[in-house]
């Protein structure tokens, strides 16, 4: 029997152990008063500032060099019983930006139910979170089931319906590293989405008395600047860190996968392809490949979900692969479920009834057959653009249409370099895009609230000096369809209500009826749509009294739909407390969210995965809980939503296949993982070297000309672009200032003590142009314009220009060195690099 031999969390283990062994069997205004083509912005759009980390951490060792990962941005019991009690942990607010939906009260203290008892700590004078009461932990006993791997020391994905109390078995585990943590080493506990860290957080410390850090890329930003994460080492045991900021000091070496005893992913379906979390693990296997047959130090890894997942399966046989390559990717030797227990399992747990329900589409339509063919006229002037050879999609409103916008259209625009037709195929194909969007939204939102996404968006394009004829005959289409439109998107015999919004009105006030103490979360696609739903309700009489407010990333900008964490947190308390009973939120809250009141989920008219299927499902956490599927005839989304229901029967027996094969030939599964790890290194490797041959061959391409995209005036040379702290990409050609104009704003977007981001905006001064290039960084003293890689297009003396969407793409081009002691001294030689106005 082959063996594994190294040592986890300070234990000594081999892994040709026979798994039988030592364990028990298993408001709308009716009217726009004009069309103002170029109003002014509505107010500065926030930046995602990333998290830098400091260069070392003396007091560790690296045993080997670790696989560096690609450059990231930063960014939901048993044994020995301990006497704790319960304190609420407070939750301060002190610098929260208004929300849309003003939320101005306060946060109030929600008293959290548990099956836990109260008991006396013994010394309960102090009131910091550490010395606080807590709560008994007390685990059912298929929890108990649930944790005695991973208490035995093996990795393992556990693996338990939403609801049944994962978070308190993870407690339960982290509870036992504490007890016997090695000096030095530390717990982390590791989240998707920011949303989530806080959440589980105040659960750990409910009942944990441990030294516990929240690390989340919002929370660096907006209370504690940047820090890295070796520095919280000293002070902190358990740290709730969110994925991306753990990638990221793992990139760096500022911490080594041996500087943990125990990582626990929470939703470790997420484990595979680019995901952060495979990106932690690659540092672990890698680690551990290395050392293979030898002693390596490694931390236990546990991982939670409430489904595993099918990938891209359709098969039995397929199912099990993809089971086997996420237990390998998390290098997981048990797949744990409730065996035991099965009945007390049933007994806690609230199944939602679950409705797949088909919505017929609109009777009339004559608003989207107008913006069709407003679509259809726009077209038209391809030709006078010089770019009549590209044929757009018939389908309107599709995202068939959204991808020749984005891929052929955009890349015509790049390649044009006369001012004026680059300019206006770059408004044409704004209107195109934001009557594209107008019809998607169309389907699922009510036609004057379109309209006003149409002059809302319009409004925001970039300020011009003056127009050329083209974009003049652009801007005038729909100036004179827009009283017709305005007069279909009002009368409902020409245009009829949206039958997704009449049943949904319907589905709420039917549980409203039932119970007035109702919650109810409707999940739609985007944060566009969140906000209009949201609006929808609050404005239509019969539900204006049941309130509703949006949920939505914290990631995005607050001009693009995102909300600050603060709003996030508000949200949630407003609506546990029954203030508002309806939250509108995209997918960020289809995992985690743990809401006990709410009886209602409707997942609005999109399709998604197996696992994103249940996860949604799994929000209604109330008795007699219902989740509804609306789904329109027209886009075969009921039918795809029940594959995804037909496929759960095949994940789970995939799921007992893989165990069986454990229990039964545990030597063969263990061989079998370790070839799929060993593949997929061979498979990390071989992009690598992929990518740096790339680089070799663009050196012989010479340099790139930066344009601006909308009227292609240079701005600079590819050579002049540098890399700030791993992220920011600034350029430091003092000639660009002659190119841009500068706008200081009173106050940065995201202070920080290493580089503060946001401090104003840089936008084109082209012919005719003002398109908006990026914003401006303070960094060493130095003001430093910070290029948005979307509003450029990239071209040299061999090839027309392009577009990209991301700065990691544009490796294939030109390789972009990060800034130097010698960059930073001849900015200083030549001048200011930004020159506000």
């Amino acid at each position: 029997m082959e063996e594994e031999s190294f040592t986890i969390h300070g234990l000594h283990v081999k892994e040709e152990v026979d798994p039988r062994k030592n364990e028990t069997t298993d408001s709308h205004q009716n009217s726009v008063d004009f069309i103002s083509l170029y109003d002014d912005d509505e107010g500065v759009q926030n930046q995602n500032k990333e998290i830098s980390m400091e260069e070392d951490l003396k007091n560790l060792s690296l045993a080997s060099e670790l696989l560096h990962g690609e450059n990231s941005s930063t960014e939901n019991t048993e044994n020995e019983e301990t006497s704790l009690v319960y304190s609420d942990p407070e939750i301060s607010n002190p610098t929260a930006n208004s929300s849309k939906y003003a939320y101005s009260e306060s946060i109030k203290h929600i008293e959290k139910e548990s099956i836990a008892e109260w008991t006396p700590l013994g010394q309960s004078g102090s009131k910091s979170k550490e010395d606080a009461p807590k709560k008994k932990l007390e685990l059912r006993q298929y929890q108990q089931e649930l944790a005695e791997r991973a208490l035995r020391g093996d990795n393992c994905i556990i693996i338990s319906p939403t609801g049944s109390g994962k978070t308190v078995v993870a407690i339960r585990i982290i509870q036992y590293h504490l007890e016997k943590l090695e000096k030095g080493k530390k717990i982390a506990f590791v989240v998707d989405k920011n949303n989530l860290a806080n959440q589980q957080a105040e659960k750990i410390e409910e009942y944990i008395q441990c030294r516990l850090k929240v690390i989340s890329g919002d929370i660096q930003r907006e209370q504690e600047n940047v820090q890295d994460i070796a520095s919280f080492f000293p002070q902190y045991d358990v740290l709730v860190v969110t994925a991306q900021m753990l990638v990221n000091a793992l990139n760096k070496q500022n911490v080594n996968i041996r500087s943990f005893s125990t990582l626990i992913f929470d939703e470790c379906h997420h484990c595979c392809g680019t995901h952060p979390f495979q990106k932690i693990m690659n540092h672990y296997l890698d680690a551990k490949l290395e050392y293979f047959g030898g002693e390596c130090q490694l931390p236990q890894i546990i991982g939670f979900t409430a489904s595993i997942g099918l990938g891209k399966s359709n098969t039995v046989q397929k199912t099990i692969e993809h089971v086997k390559t996420t237990l390998a990717n998390m290098d997981a030797n048990y797949l744990v479920t409730v065996q035991r227990n099965k009945s007390e399992l049933a007994k806690h747990m609230n199944n939602p009834r679950q409705y797949i329900t088909t919505v017929p589409v609109r009777r009339n339509d004559e608003f989207g057959t107008h913006i069709r063919l407003l679509m259809i006229k726009t077209e038209k002037y391809l030709d006078d653009a010089g770019v009549g050879f590209l044929r757009p999609p018939a389908a309107k409103g599709s995202t068939q249409y959204k991808n020749w916008l984005e891929d052929a259209l955009l890349k015509a625009v790049a390649q044009i370099s006369e001012t004026d037709t680059n300019r206006s195929l770059f408004t044409l194909r704004k209107y195109l895009e934001i009557y594209n969007n107008a019809l998607v939204h169309f389907s699922h939102a009510t036609a004057i609230d379109v309209l006003h996404f149409i002059i809302k968006e319009i409004r925001n394009l970039p300020k011009l000096s003056g127009h050329t004829e083209l974009e003049q005959k652009i801007k005038n289409l729909l100036e004179e369809d827009y009283t017709t439109l305005e007069a279909c998107a009002m009368d409902h015999t020409r245009t009829s209500e949206n039958p997704l919004l009449l049943k949904l009105k319907e589905i709420i006030l039917t549980t409203y009826a039932e119970n007035q103490d109702m919650r109810g979360i409707v999940f739609v696609r985007s944060r566009i749509l969140a906000e209009l739903l949201a609006s929808w309700i609050e404005n239509t009489k019969e539900l204006q009294h049941i309130k509703a407010l949006r949920y939505t990333s914290s990631l995005a900008k607050l001009s693009e739909g995102g909300m600050t964490r603060y709003e996030q947190i508000d949200a949630l308390d407003l609506f546990k407390e029954g203030q508002y009973k309806i939250i509108v939120a995209t997918t960020v809250a289809e995992e985690g969210l743990d809401i006990k009141e709410c009886n209602l989920v409707v997942r609005y008219d999109y399709v998604g995965s197996a696992i994103s299927l249940v996860q949604a499902r799994g929000r209604g956490r109330a008795e007699n809980s219902r989740f509804y599927i609306l789904a329109s005839e027209d886009k075969c989304v009921a039918e795809r939503e029940q594959m995804n229901v037909l496929r759960e029967p095949m994940m789970e027996e995939a799921m007992r296949n893989v165990q069986q094969l454990i229990e039964y030939n545990y030597s063969s599964y263990l061989t079998q993982k370790r070839e799929i790890q060993q593949l997929a290194k061979r498979e990390r490797w071989a992009a690598k070297l992929n990518q740096v041959q790339k680089r070799v061959l663009n050196l012989g391409l010479g340099e790139y000309y930066l344009r601006c995209l909308k009227c292609h005036a240079h701005l600079c040379m590819s050579s002049d672009i540098r890399r700030i702290l791993n992220h920011h990409y600034a350029c430091i050609s003092p000639d660009l200032k002659y190119s841009i104009n500068c706008t200081k704003f009173e106050t940065p977007s995201y202070p920080g003590e290493d580089i503060e981001m946001g401090v104003g905006q840089i936008d084109c001064i082209g012919k005719g142009c003002s398109v908006k290039l990026g914003t401006i960084a303070f960094y060493e003293g130095i003001f430093y314009p910070i290029l948005n890689i979307k509003a450029l297009k990239i071209e040299n003396d061999f090839e027309k220009g392009n577009t990209l969407k991301k700065w990691g793409m544009v490796e294939k081009y030109f390789t972009v060195p990060d800034l130097s002691t010698n960059d930073i001294e001849n900015v200083l030689k030549s001048g200011k690099l930004v020159e506000f106005s």
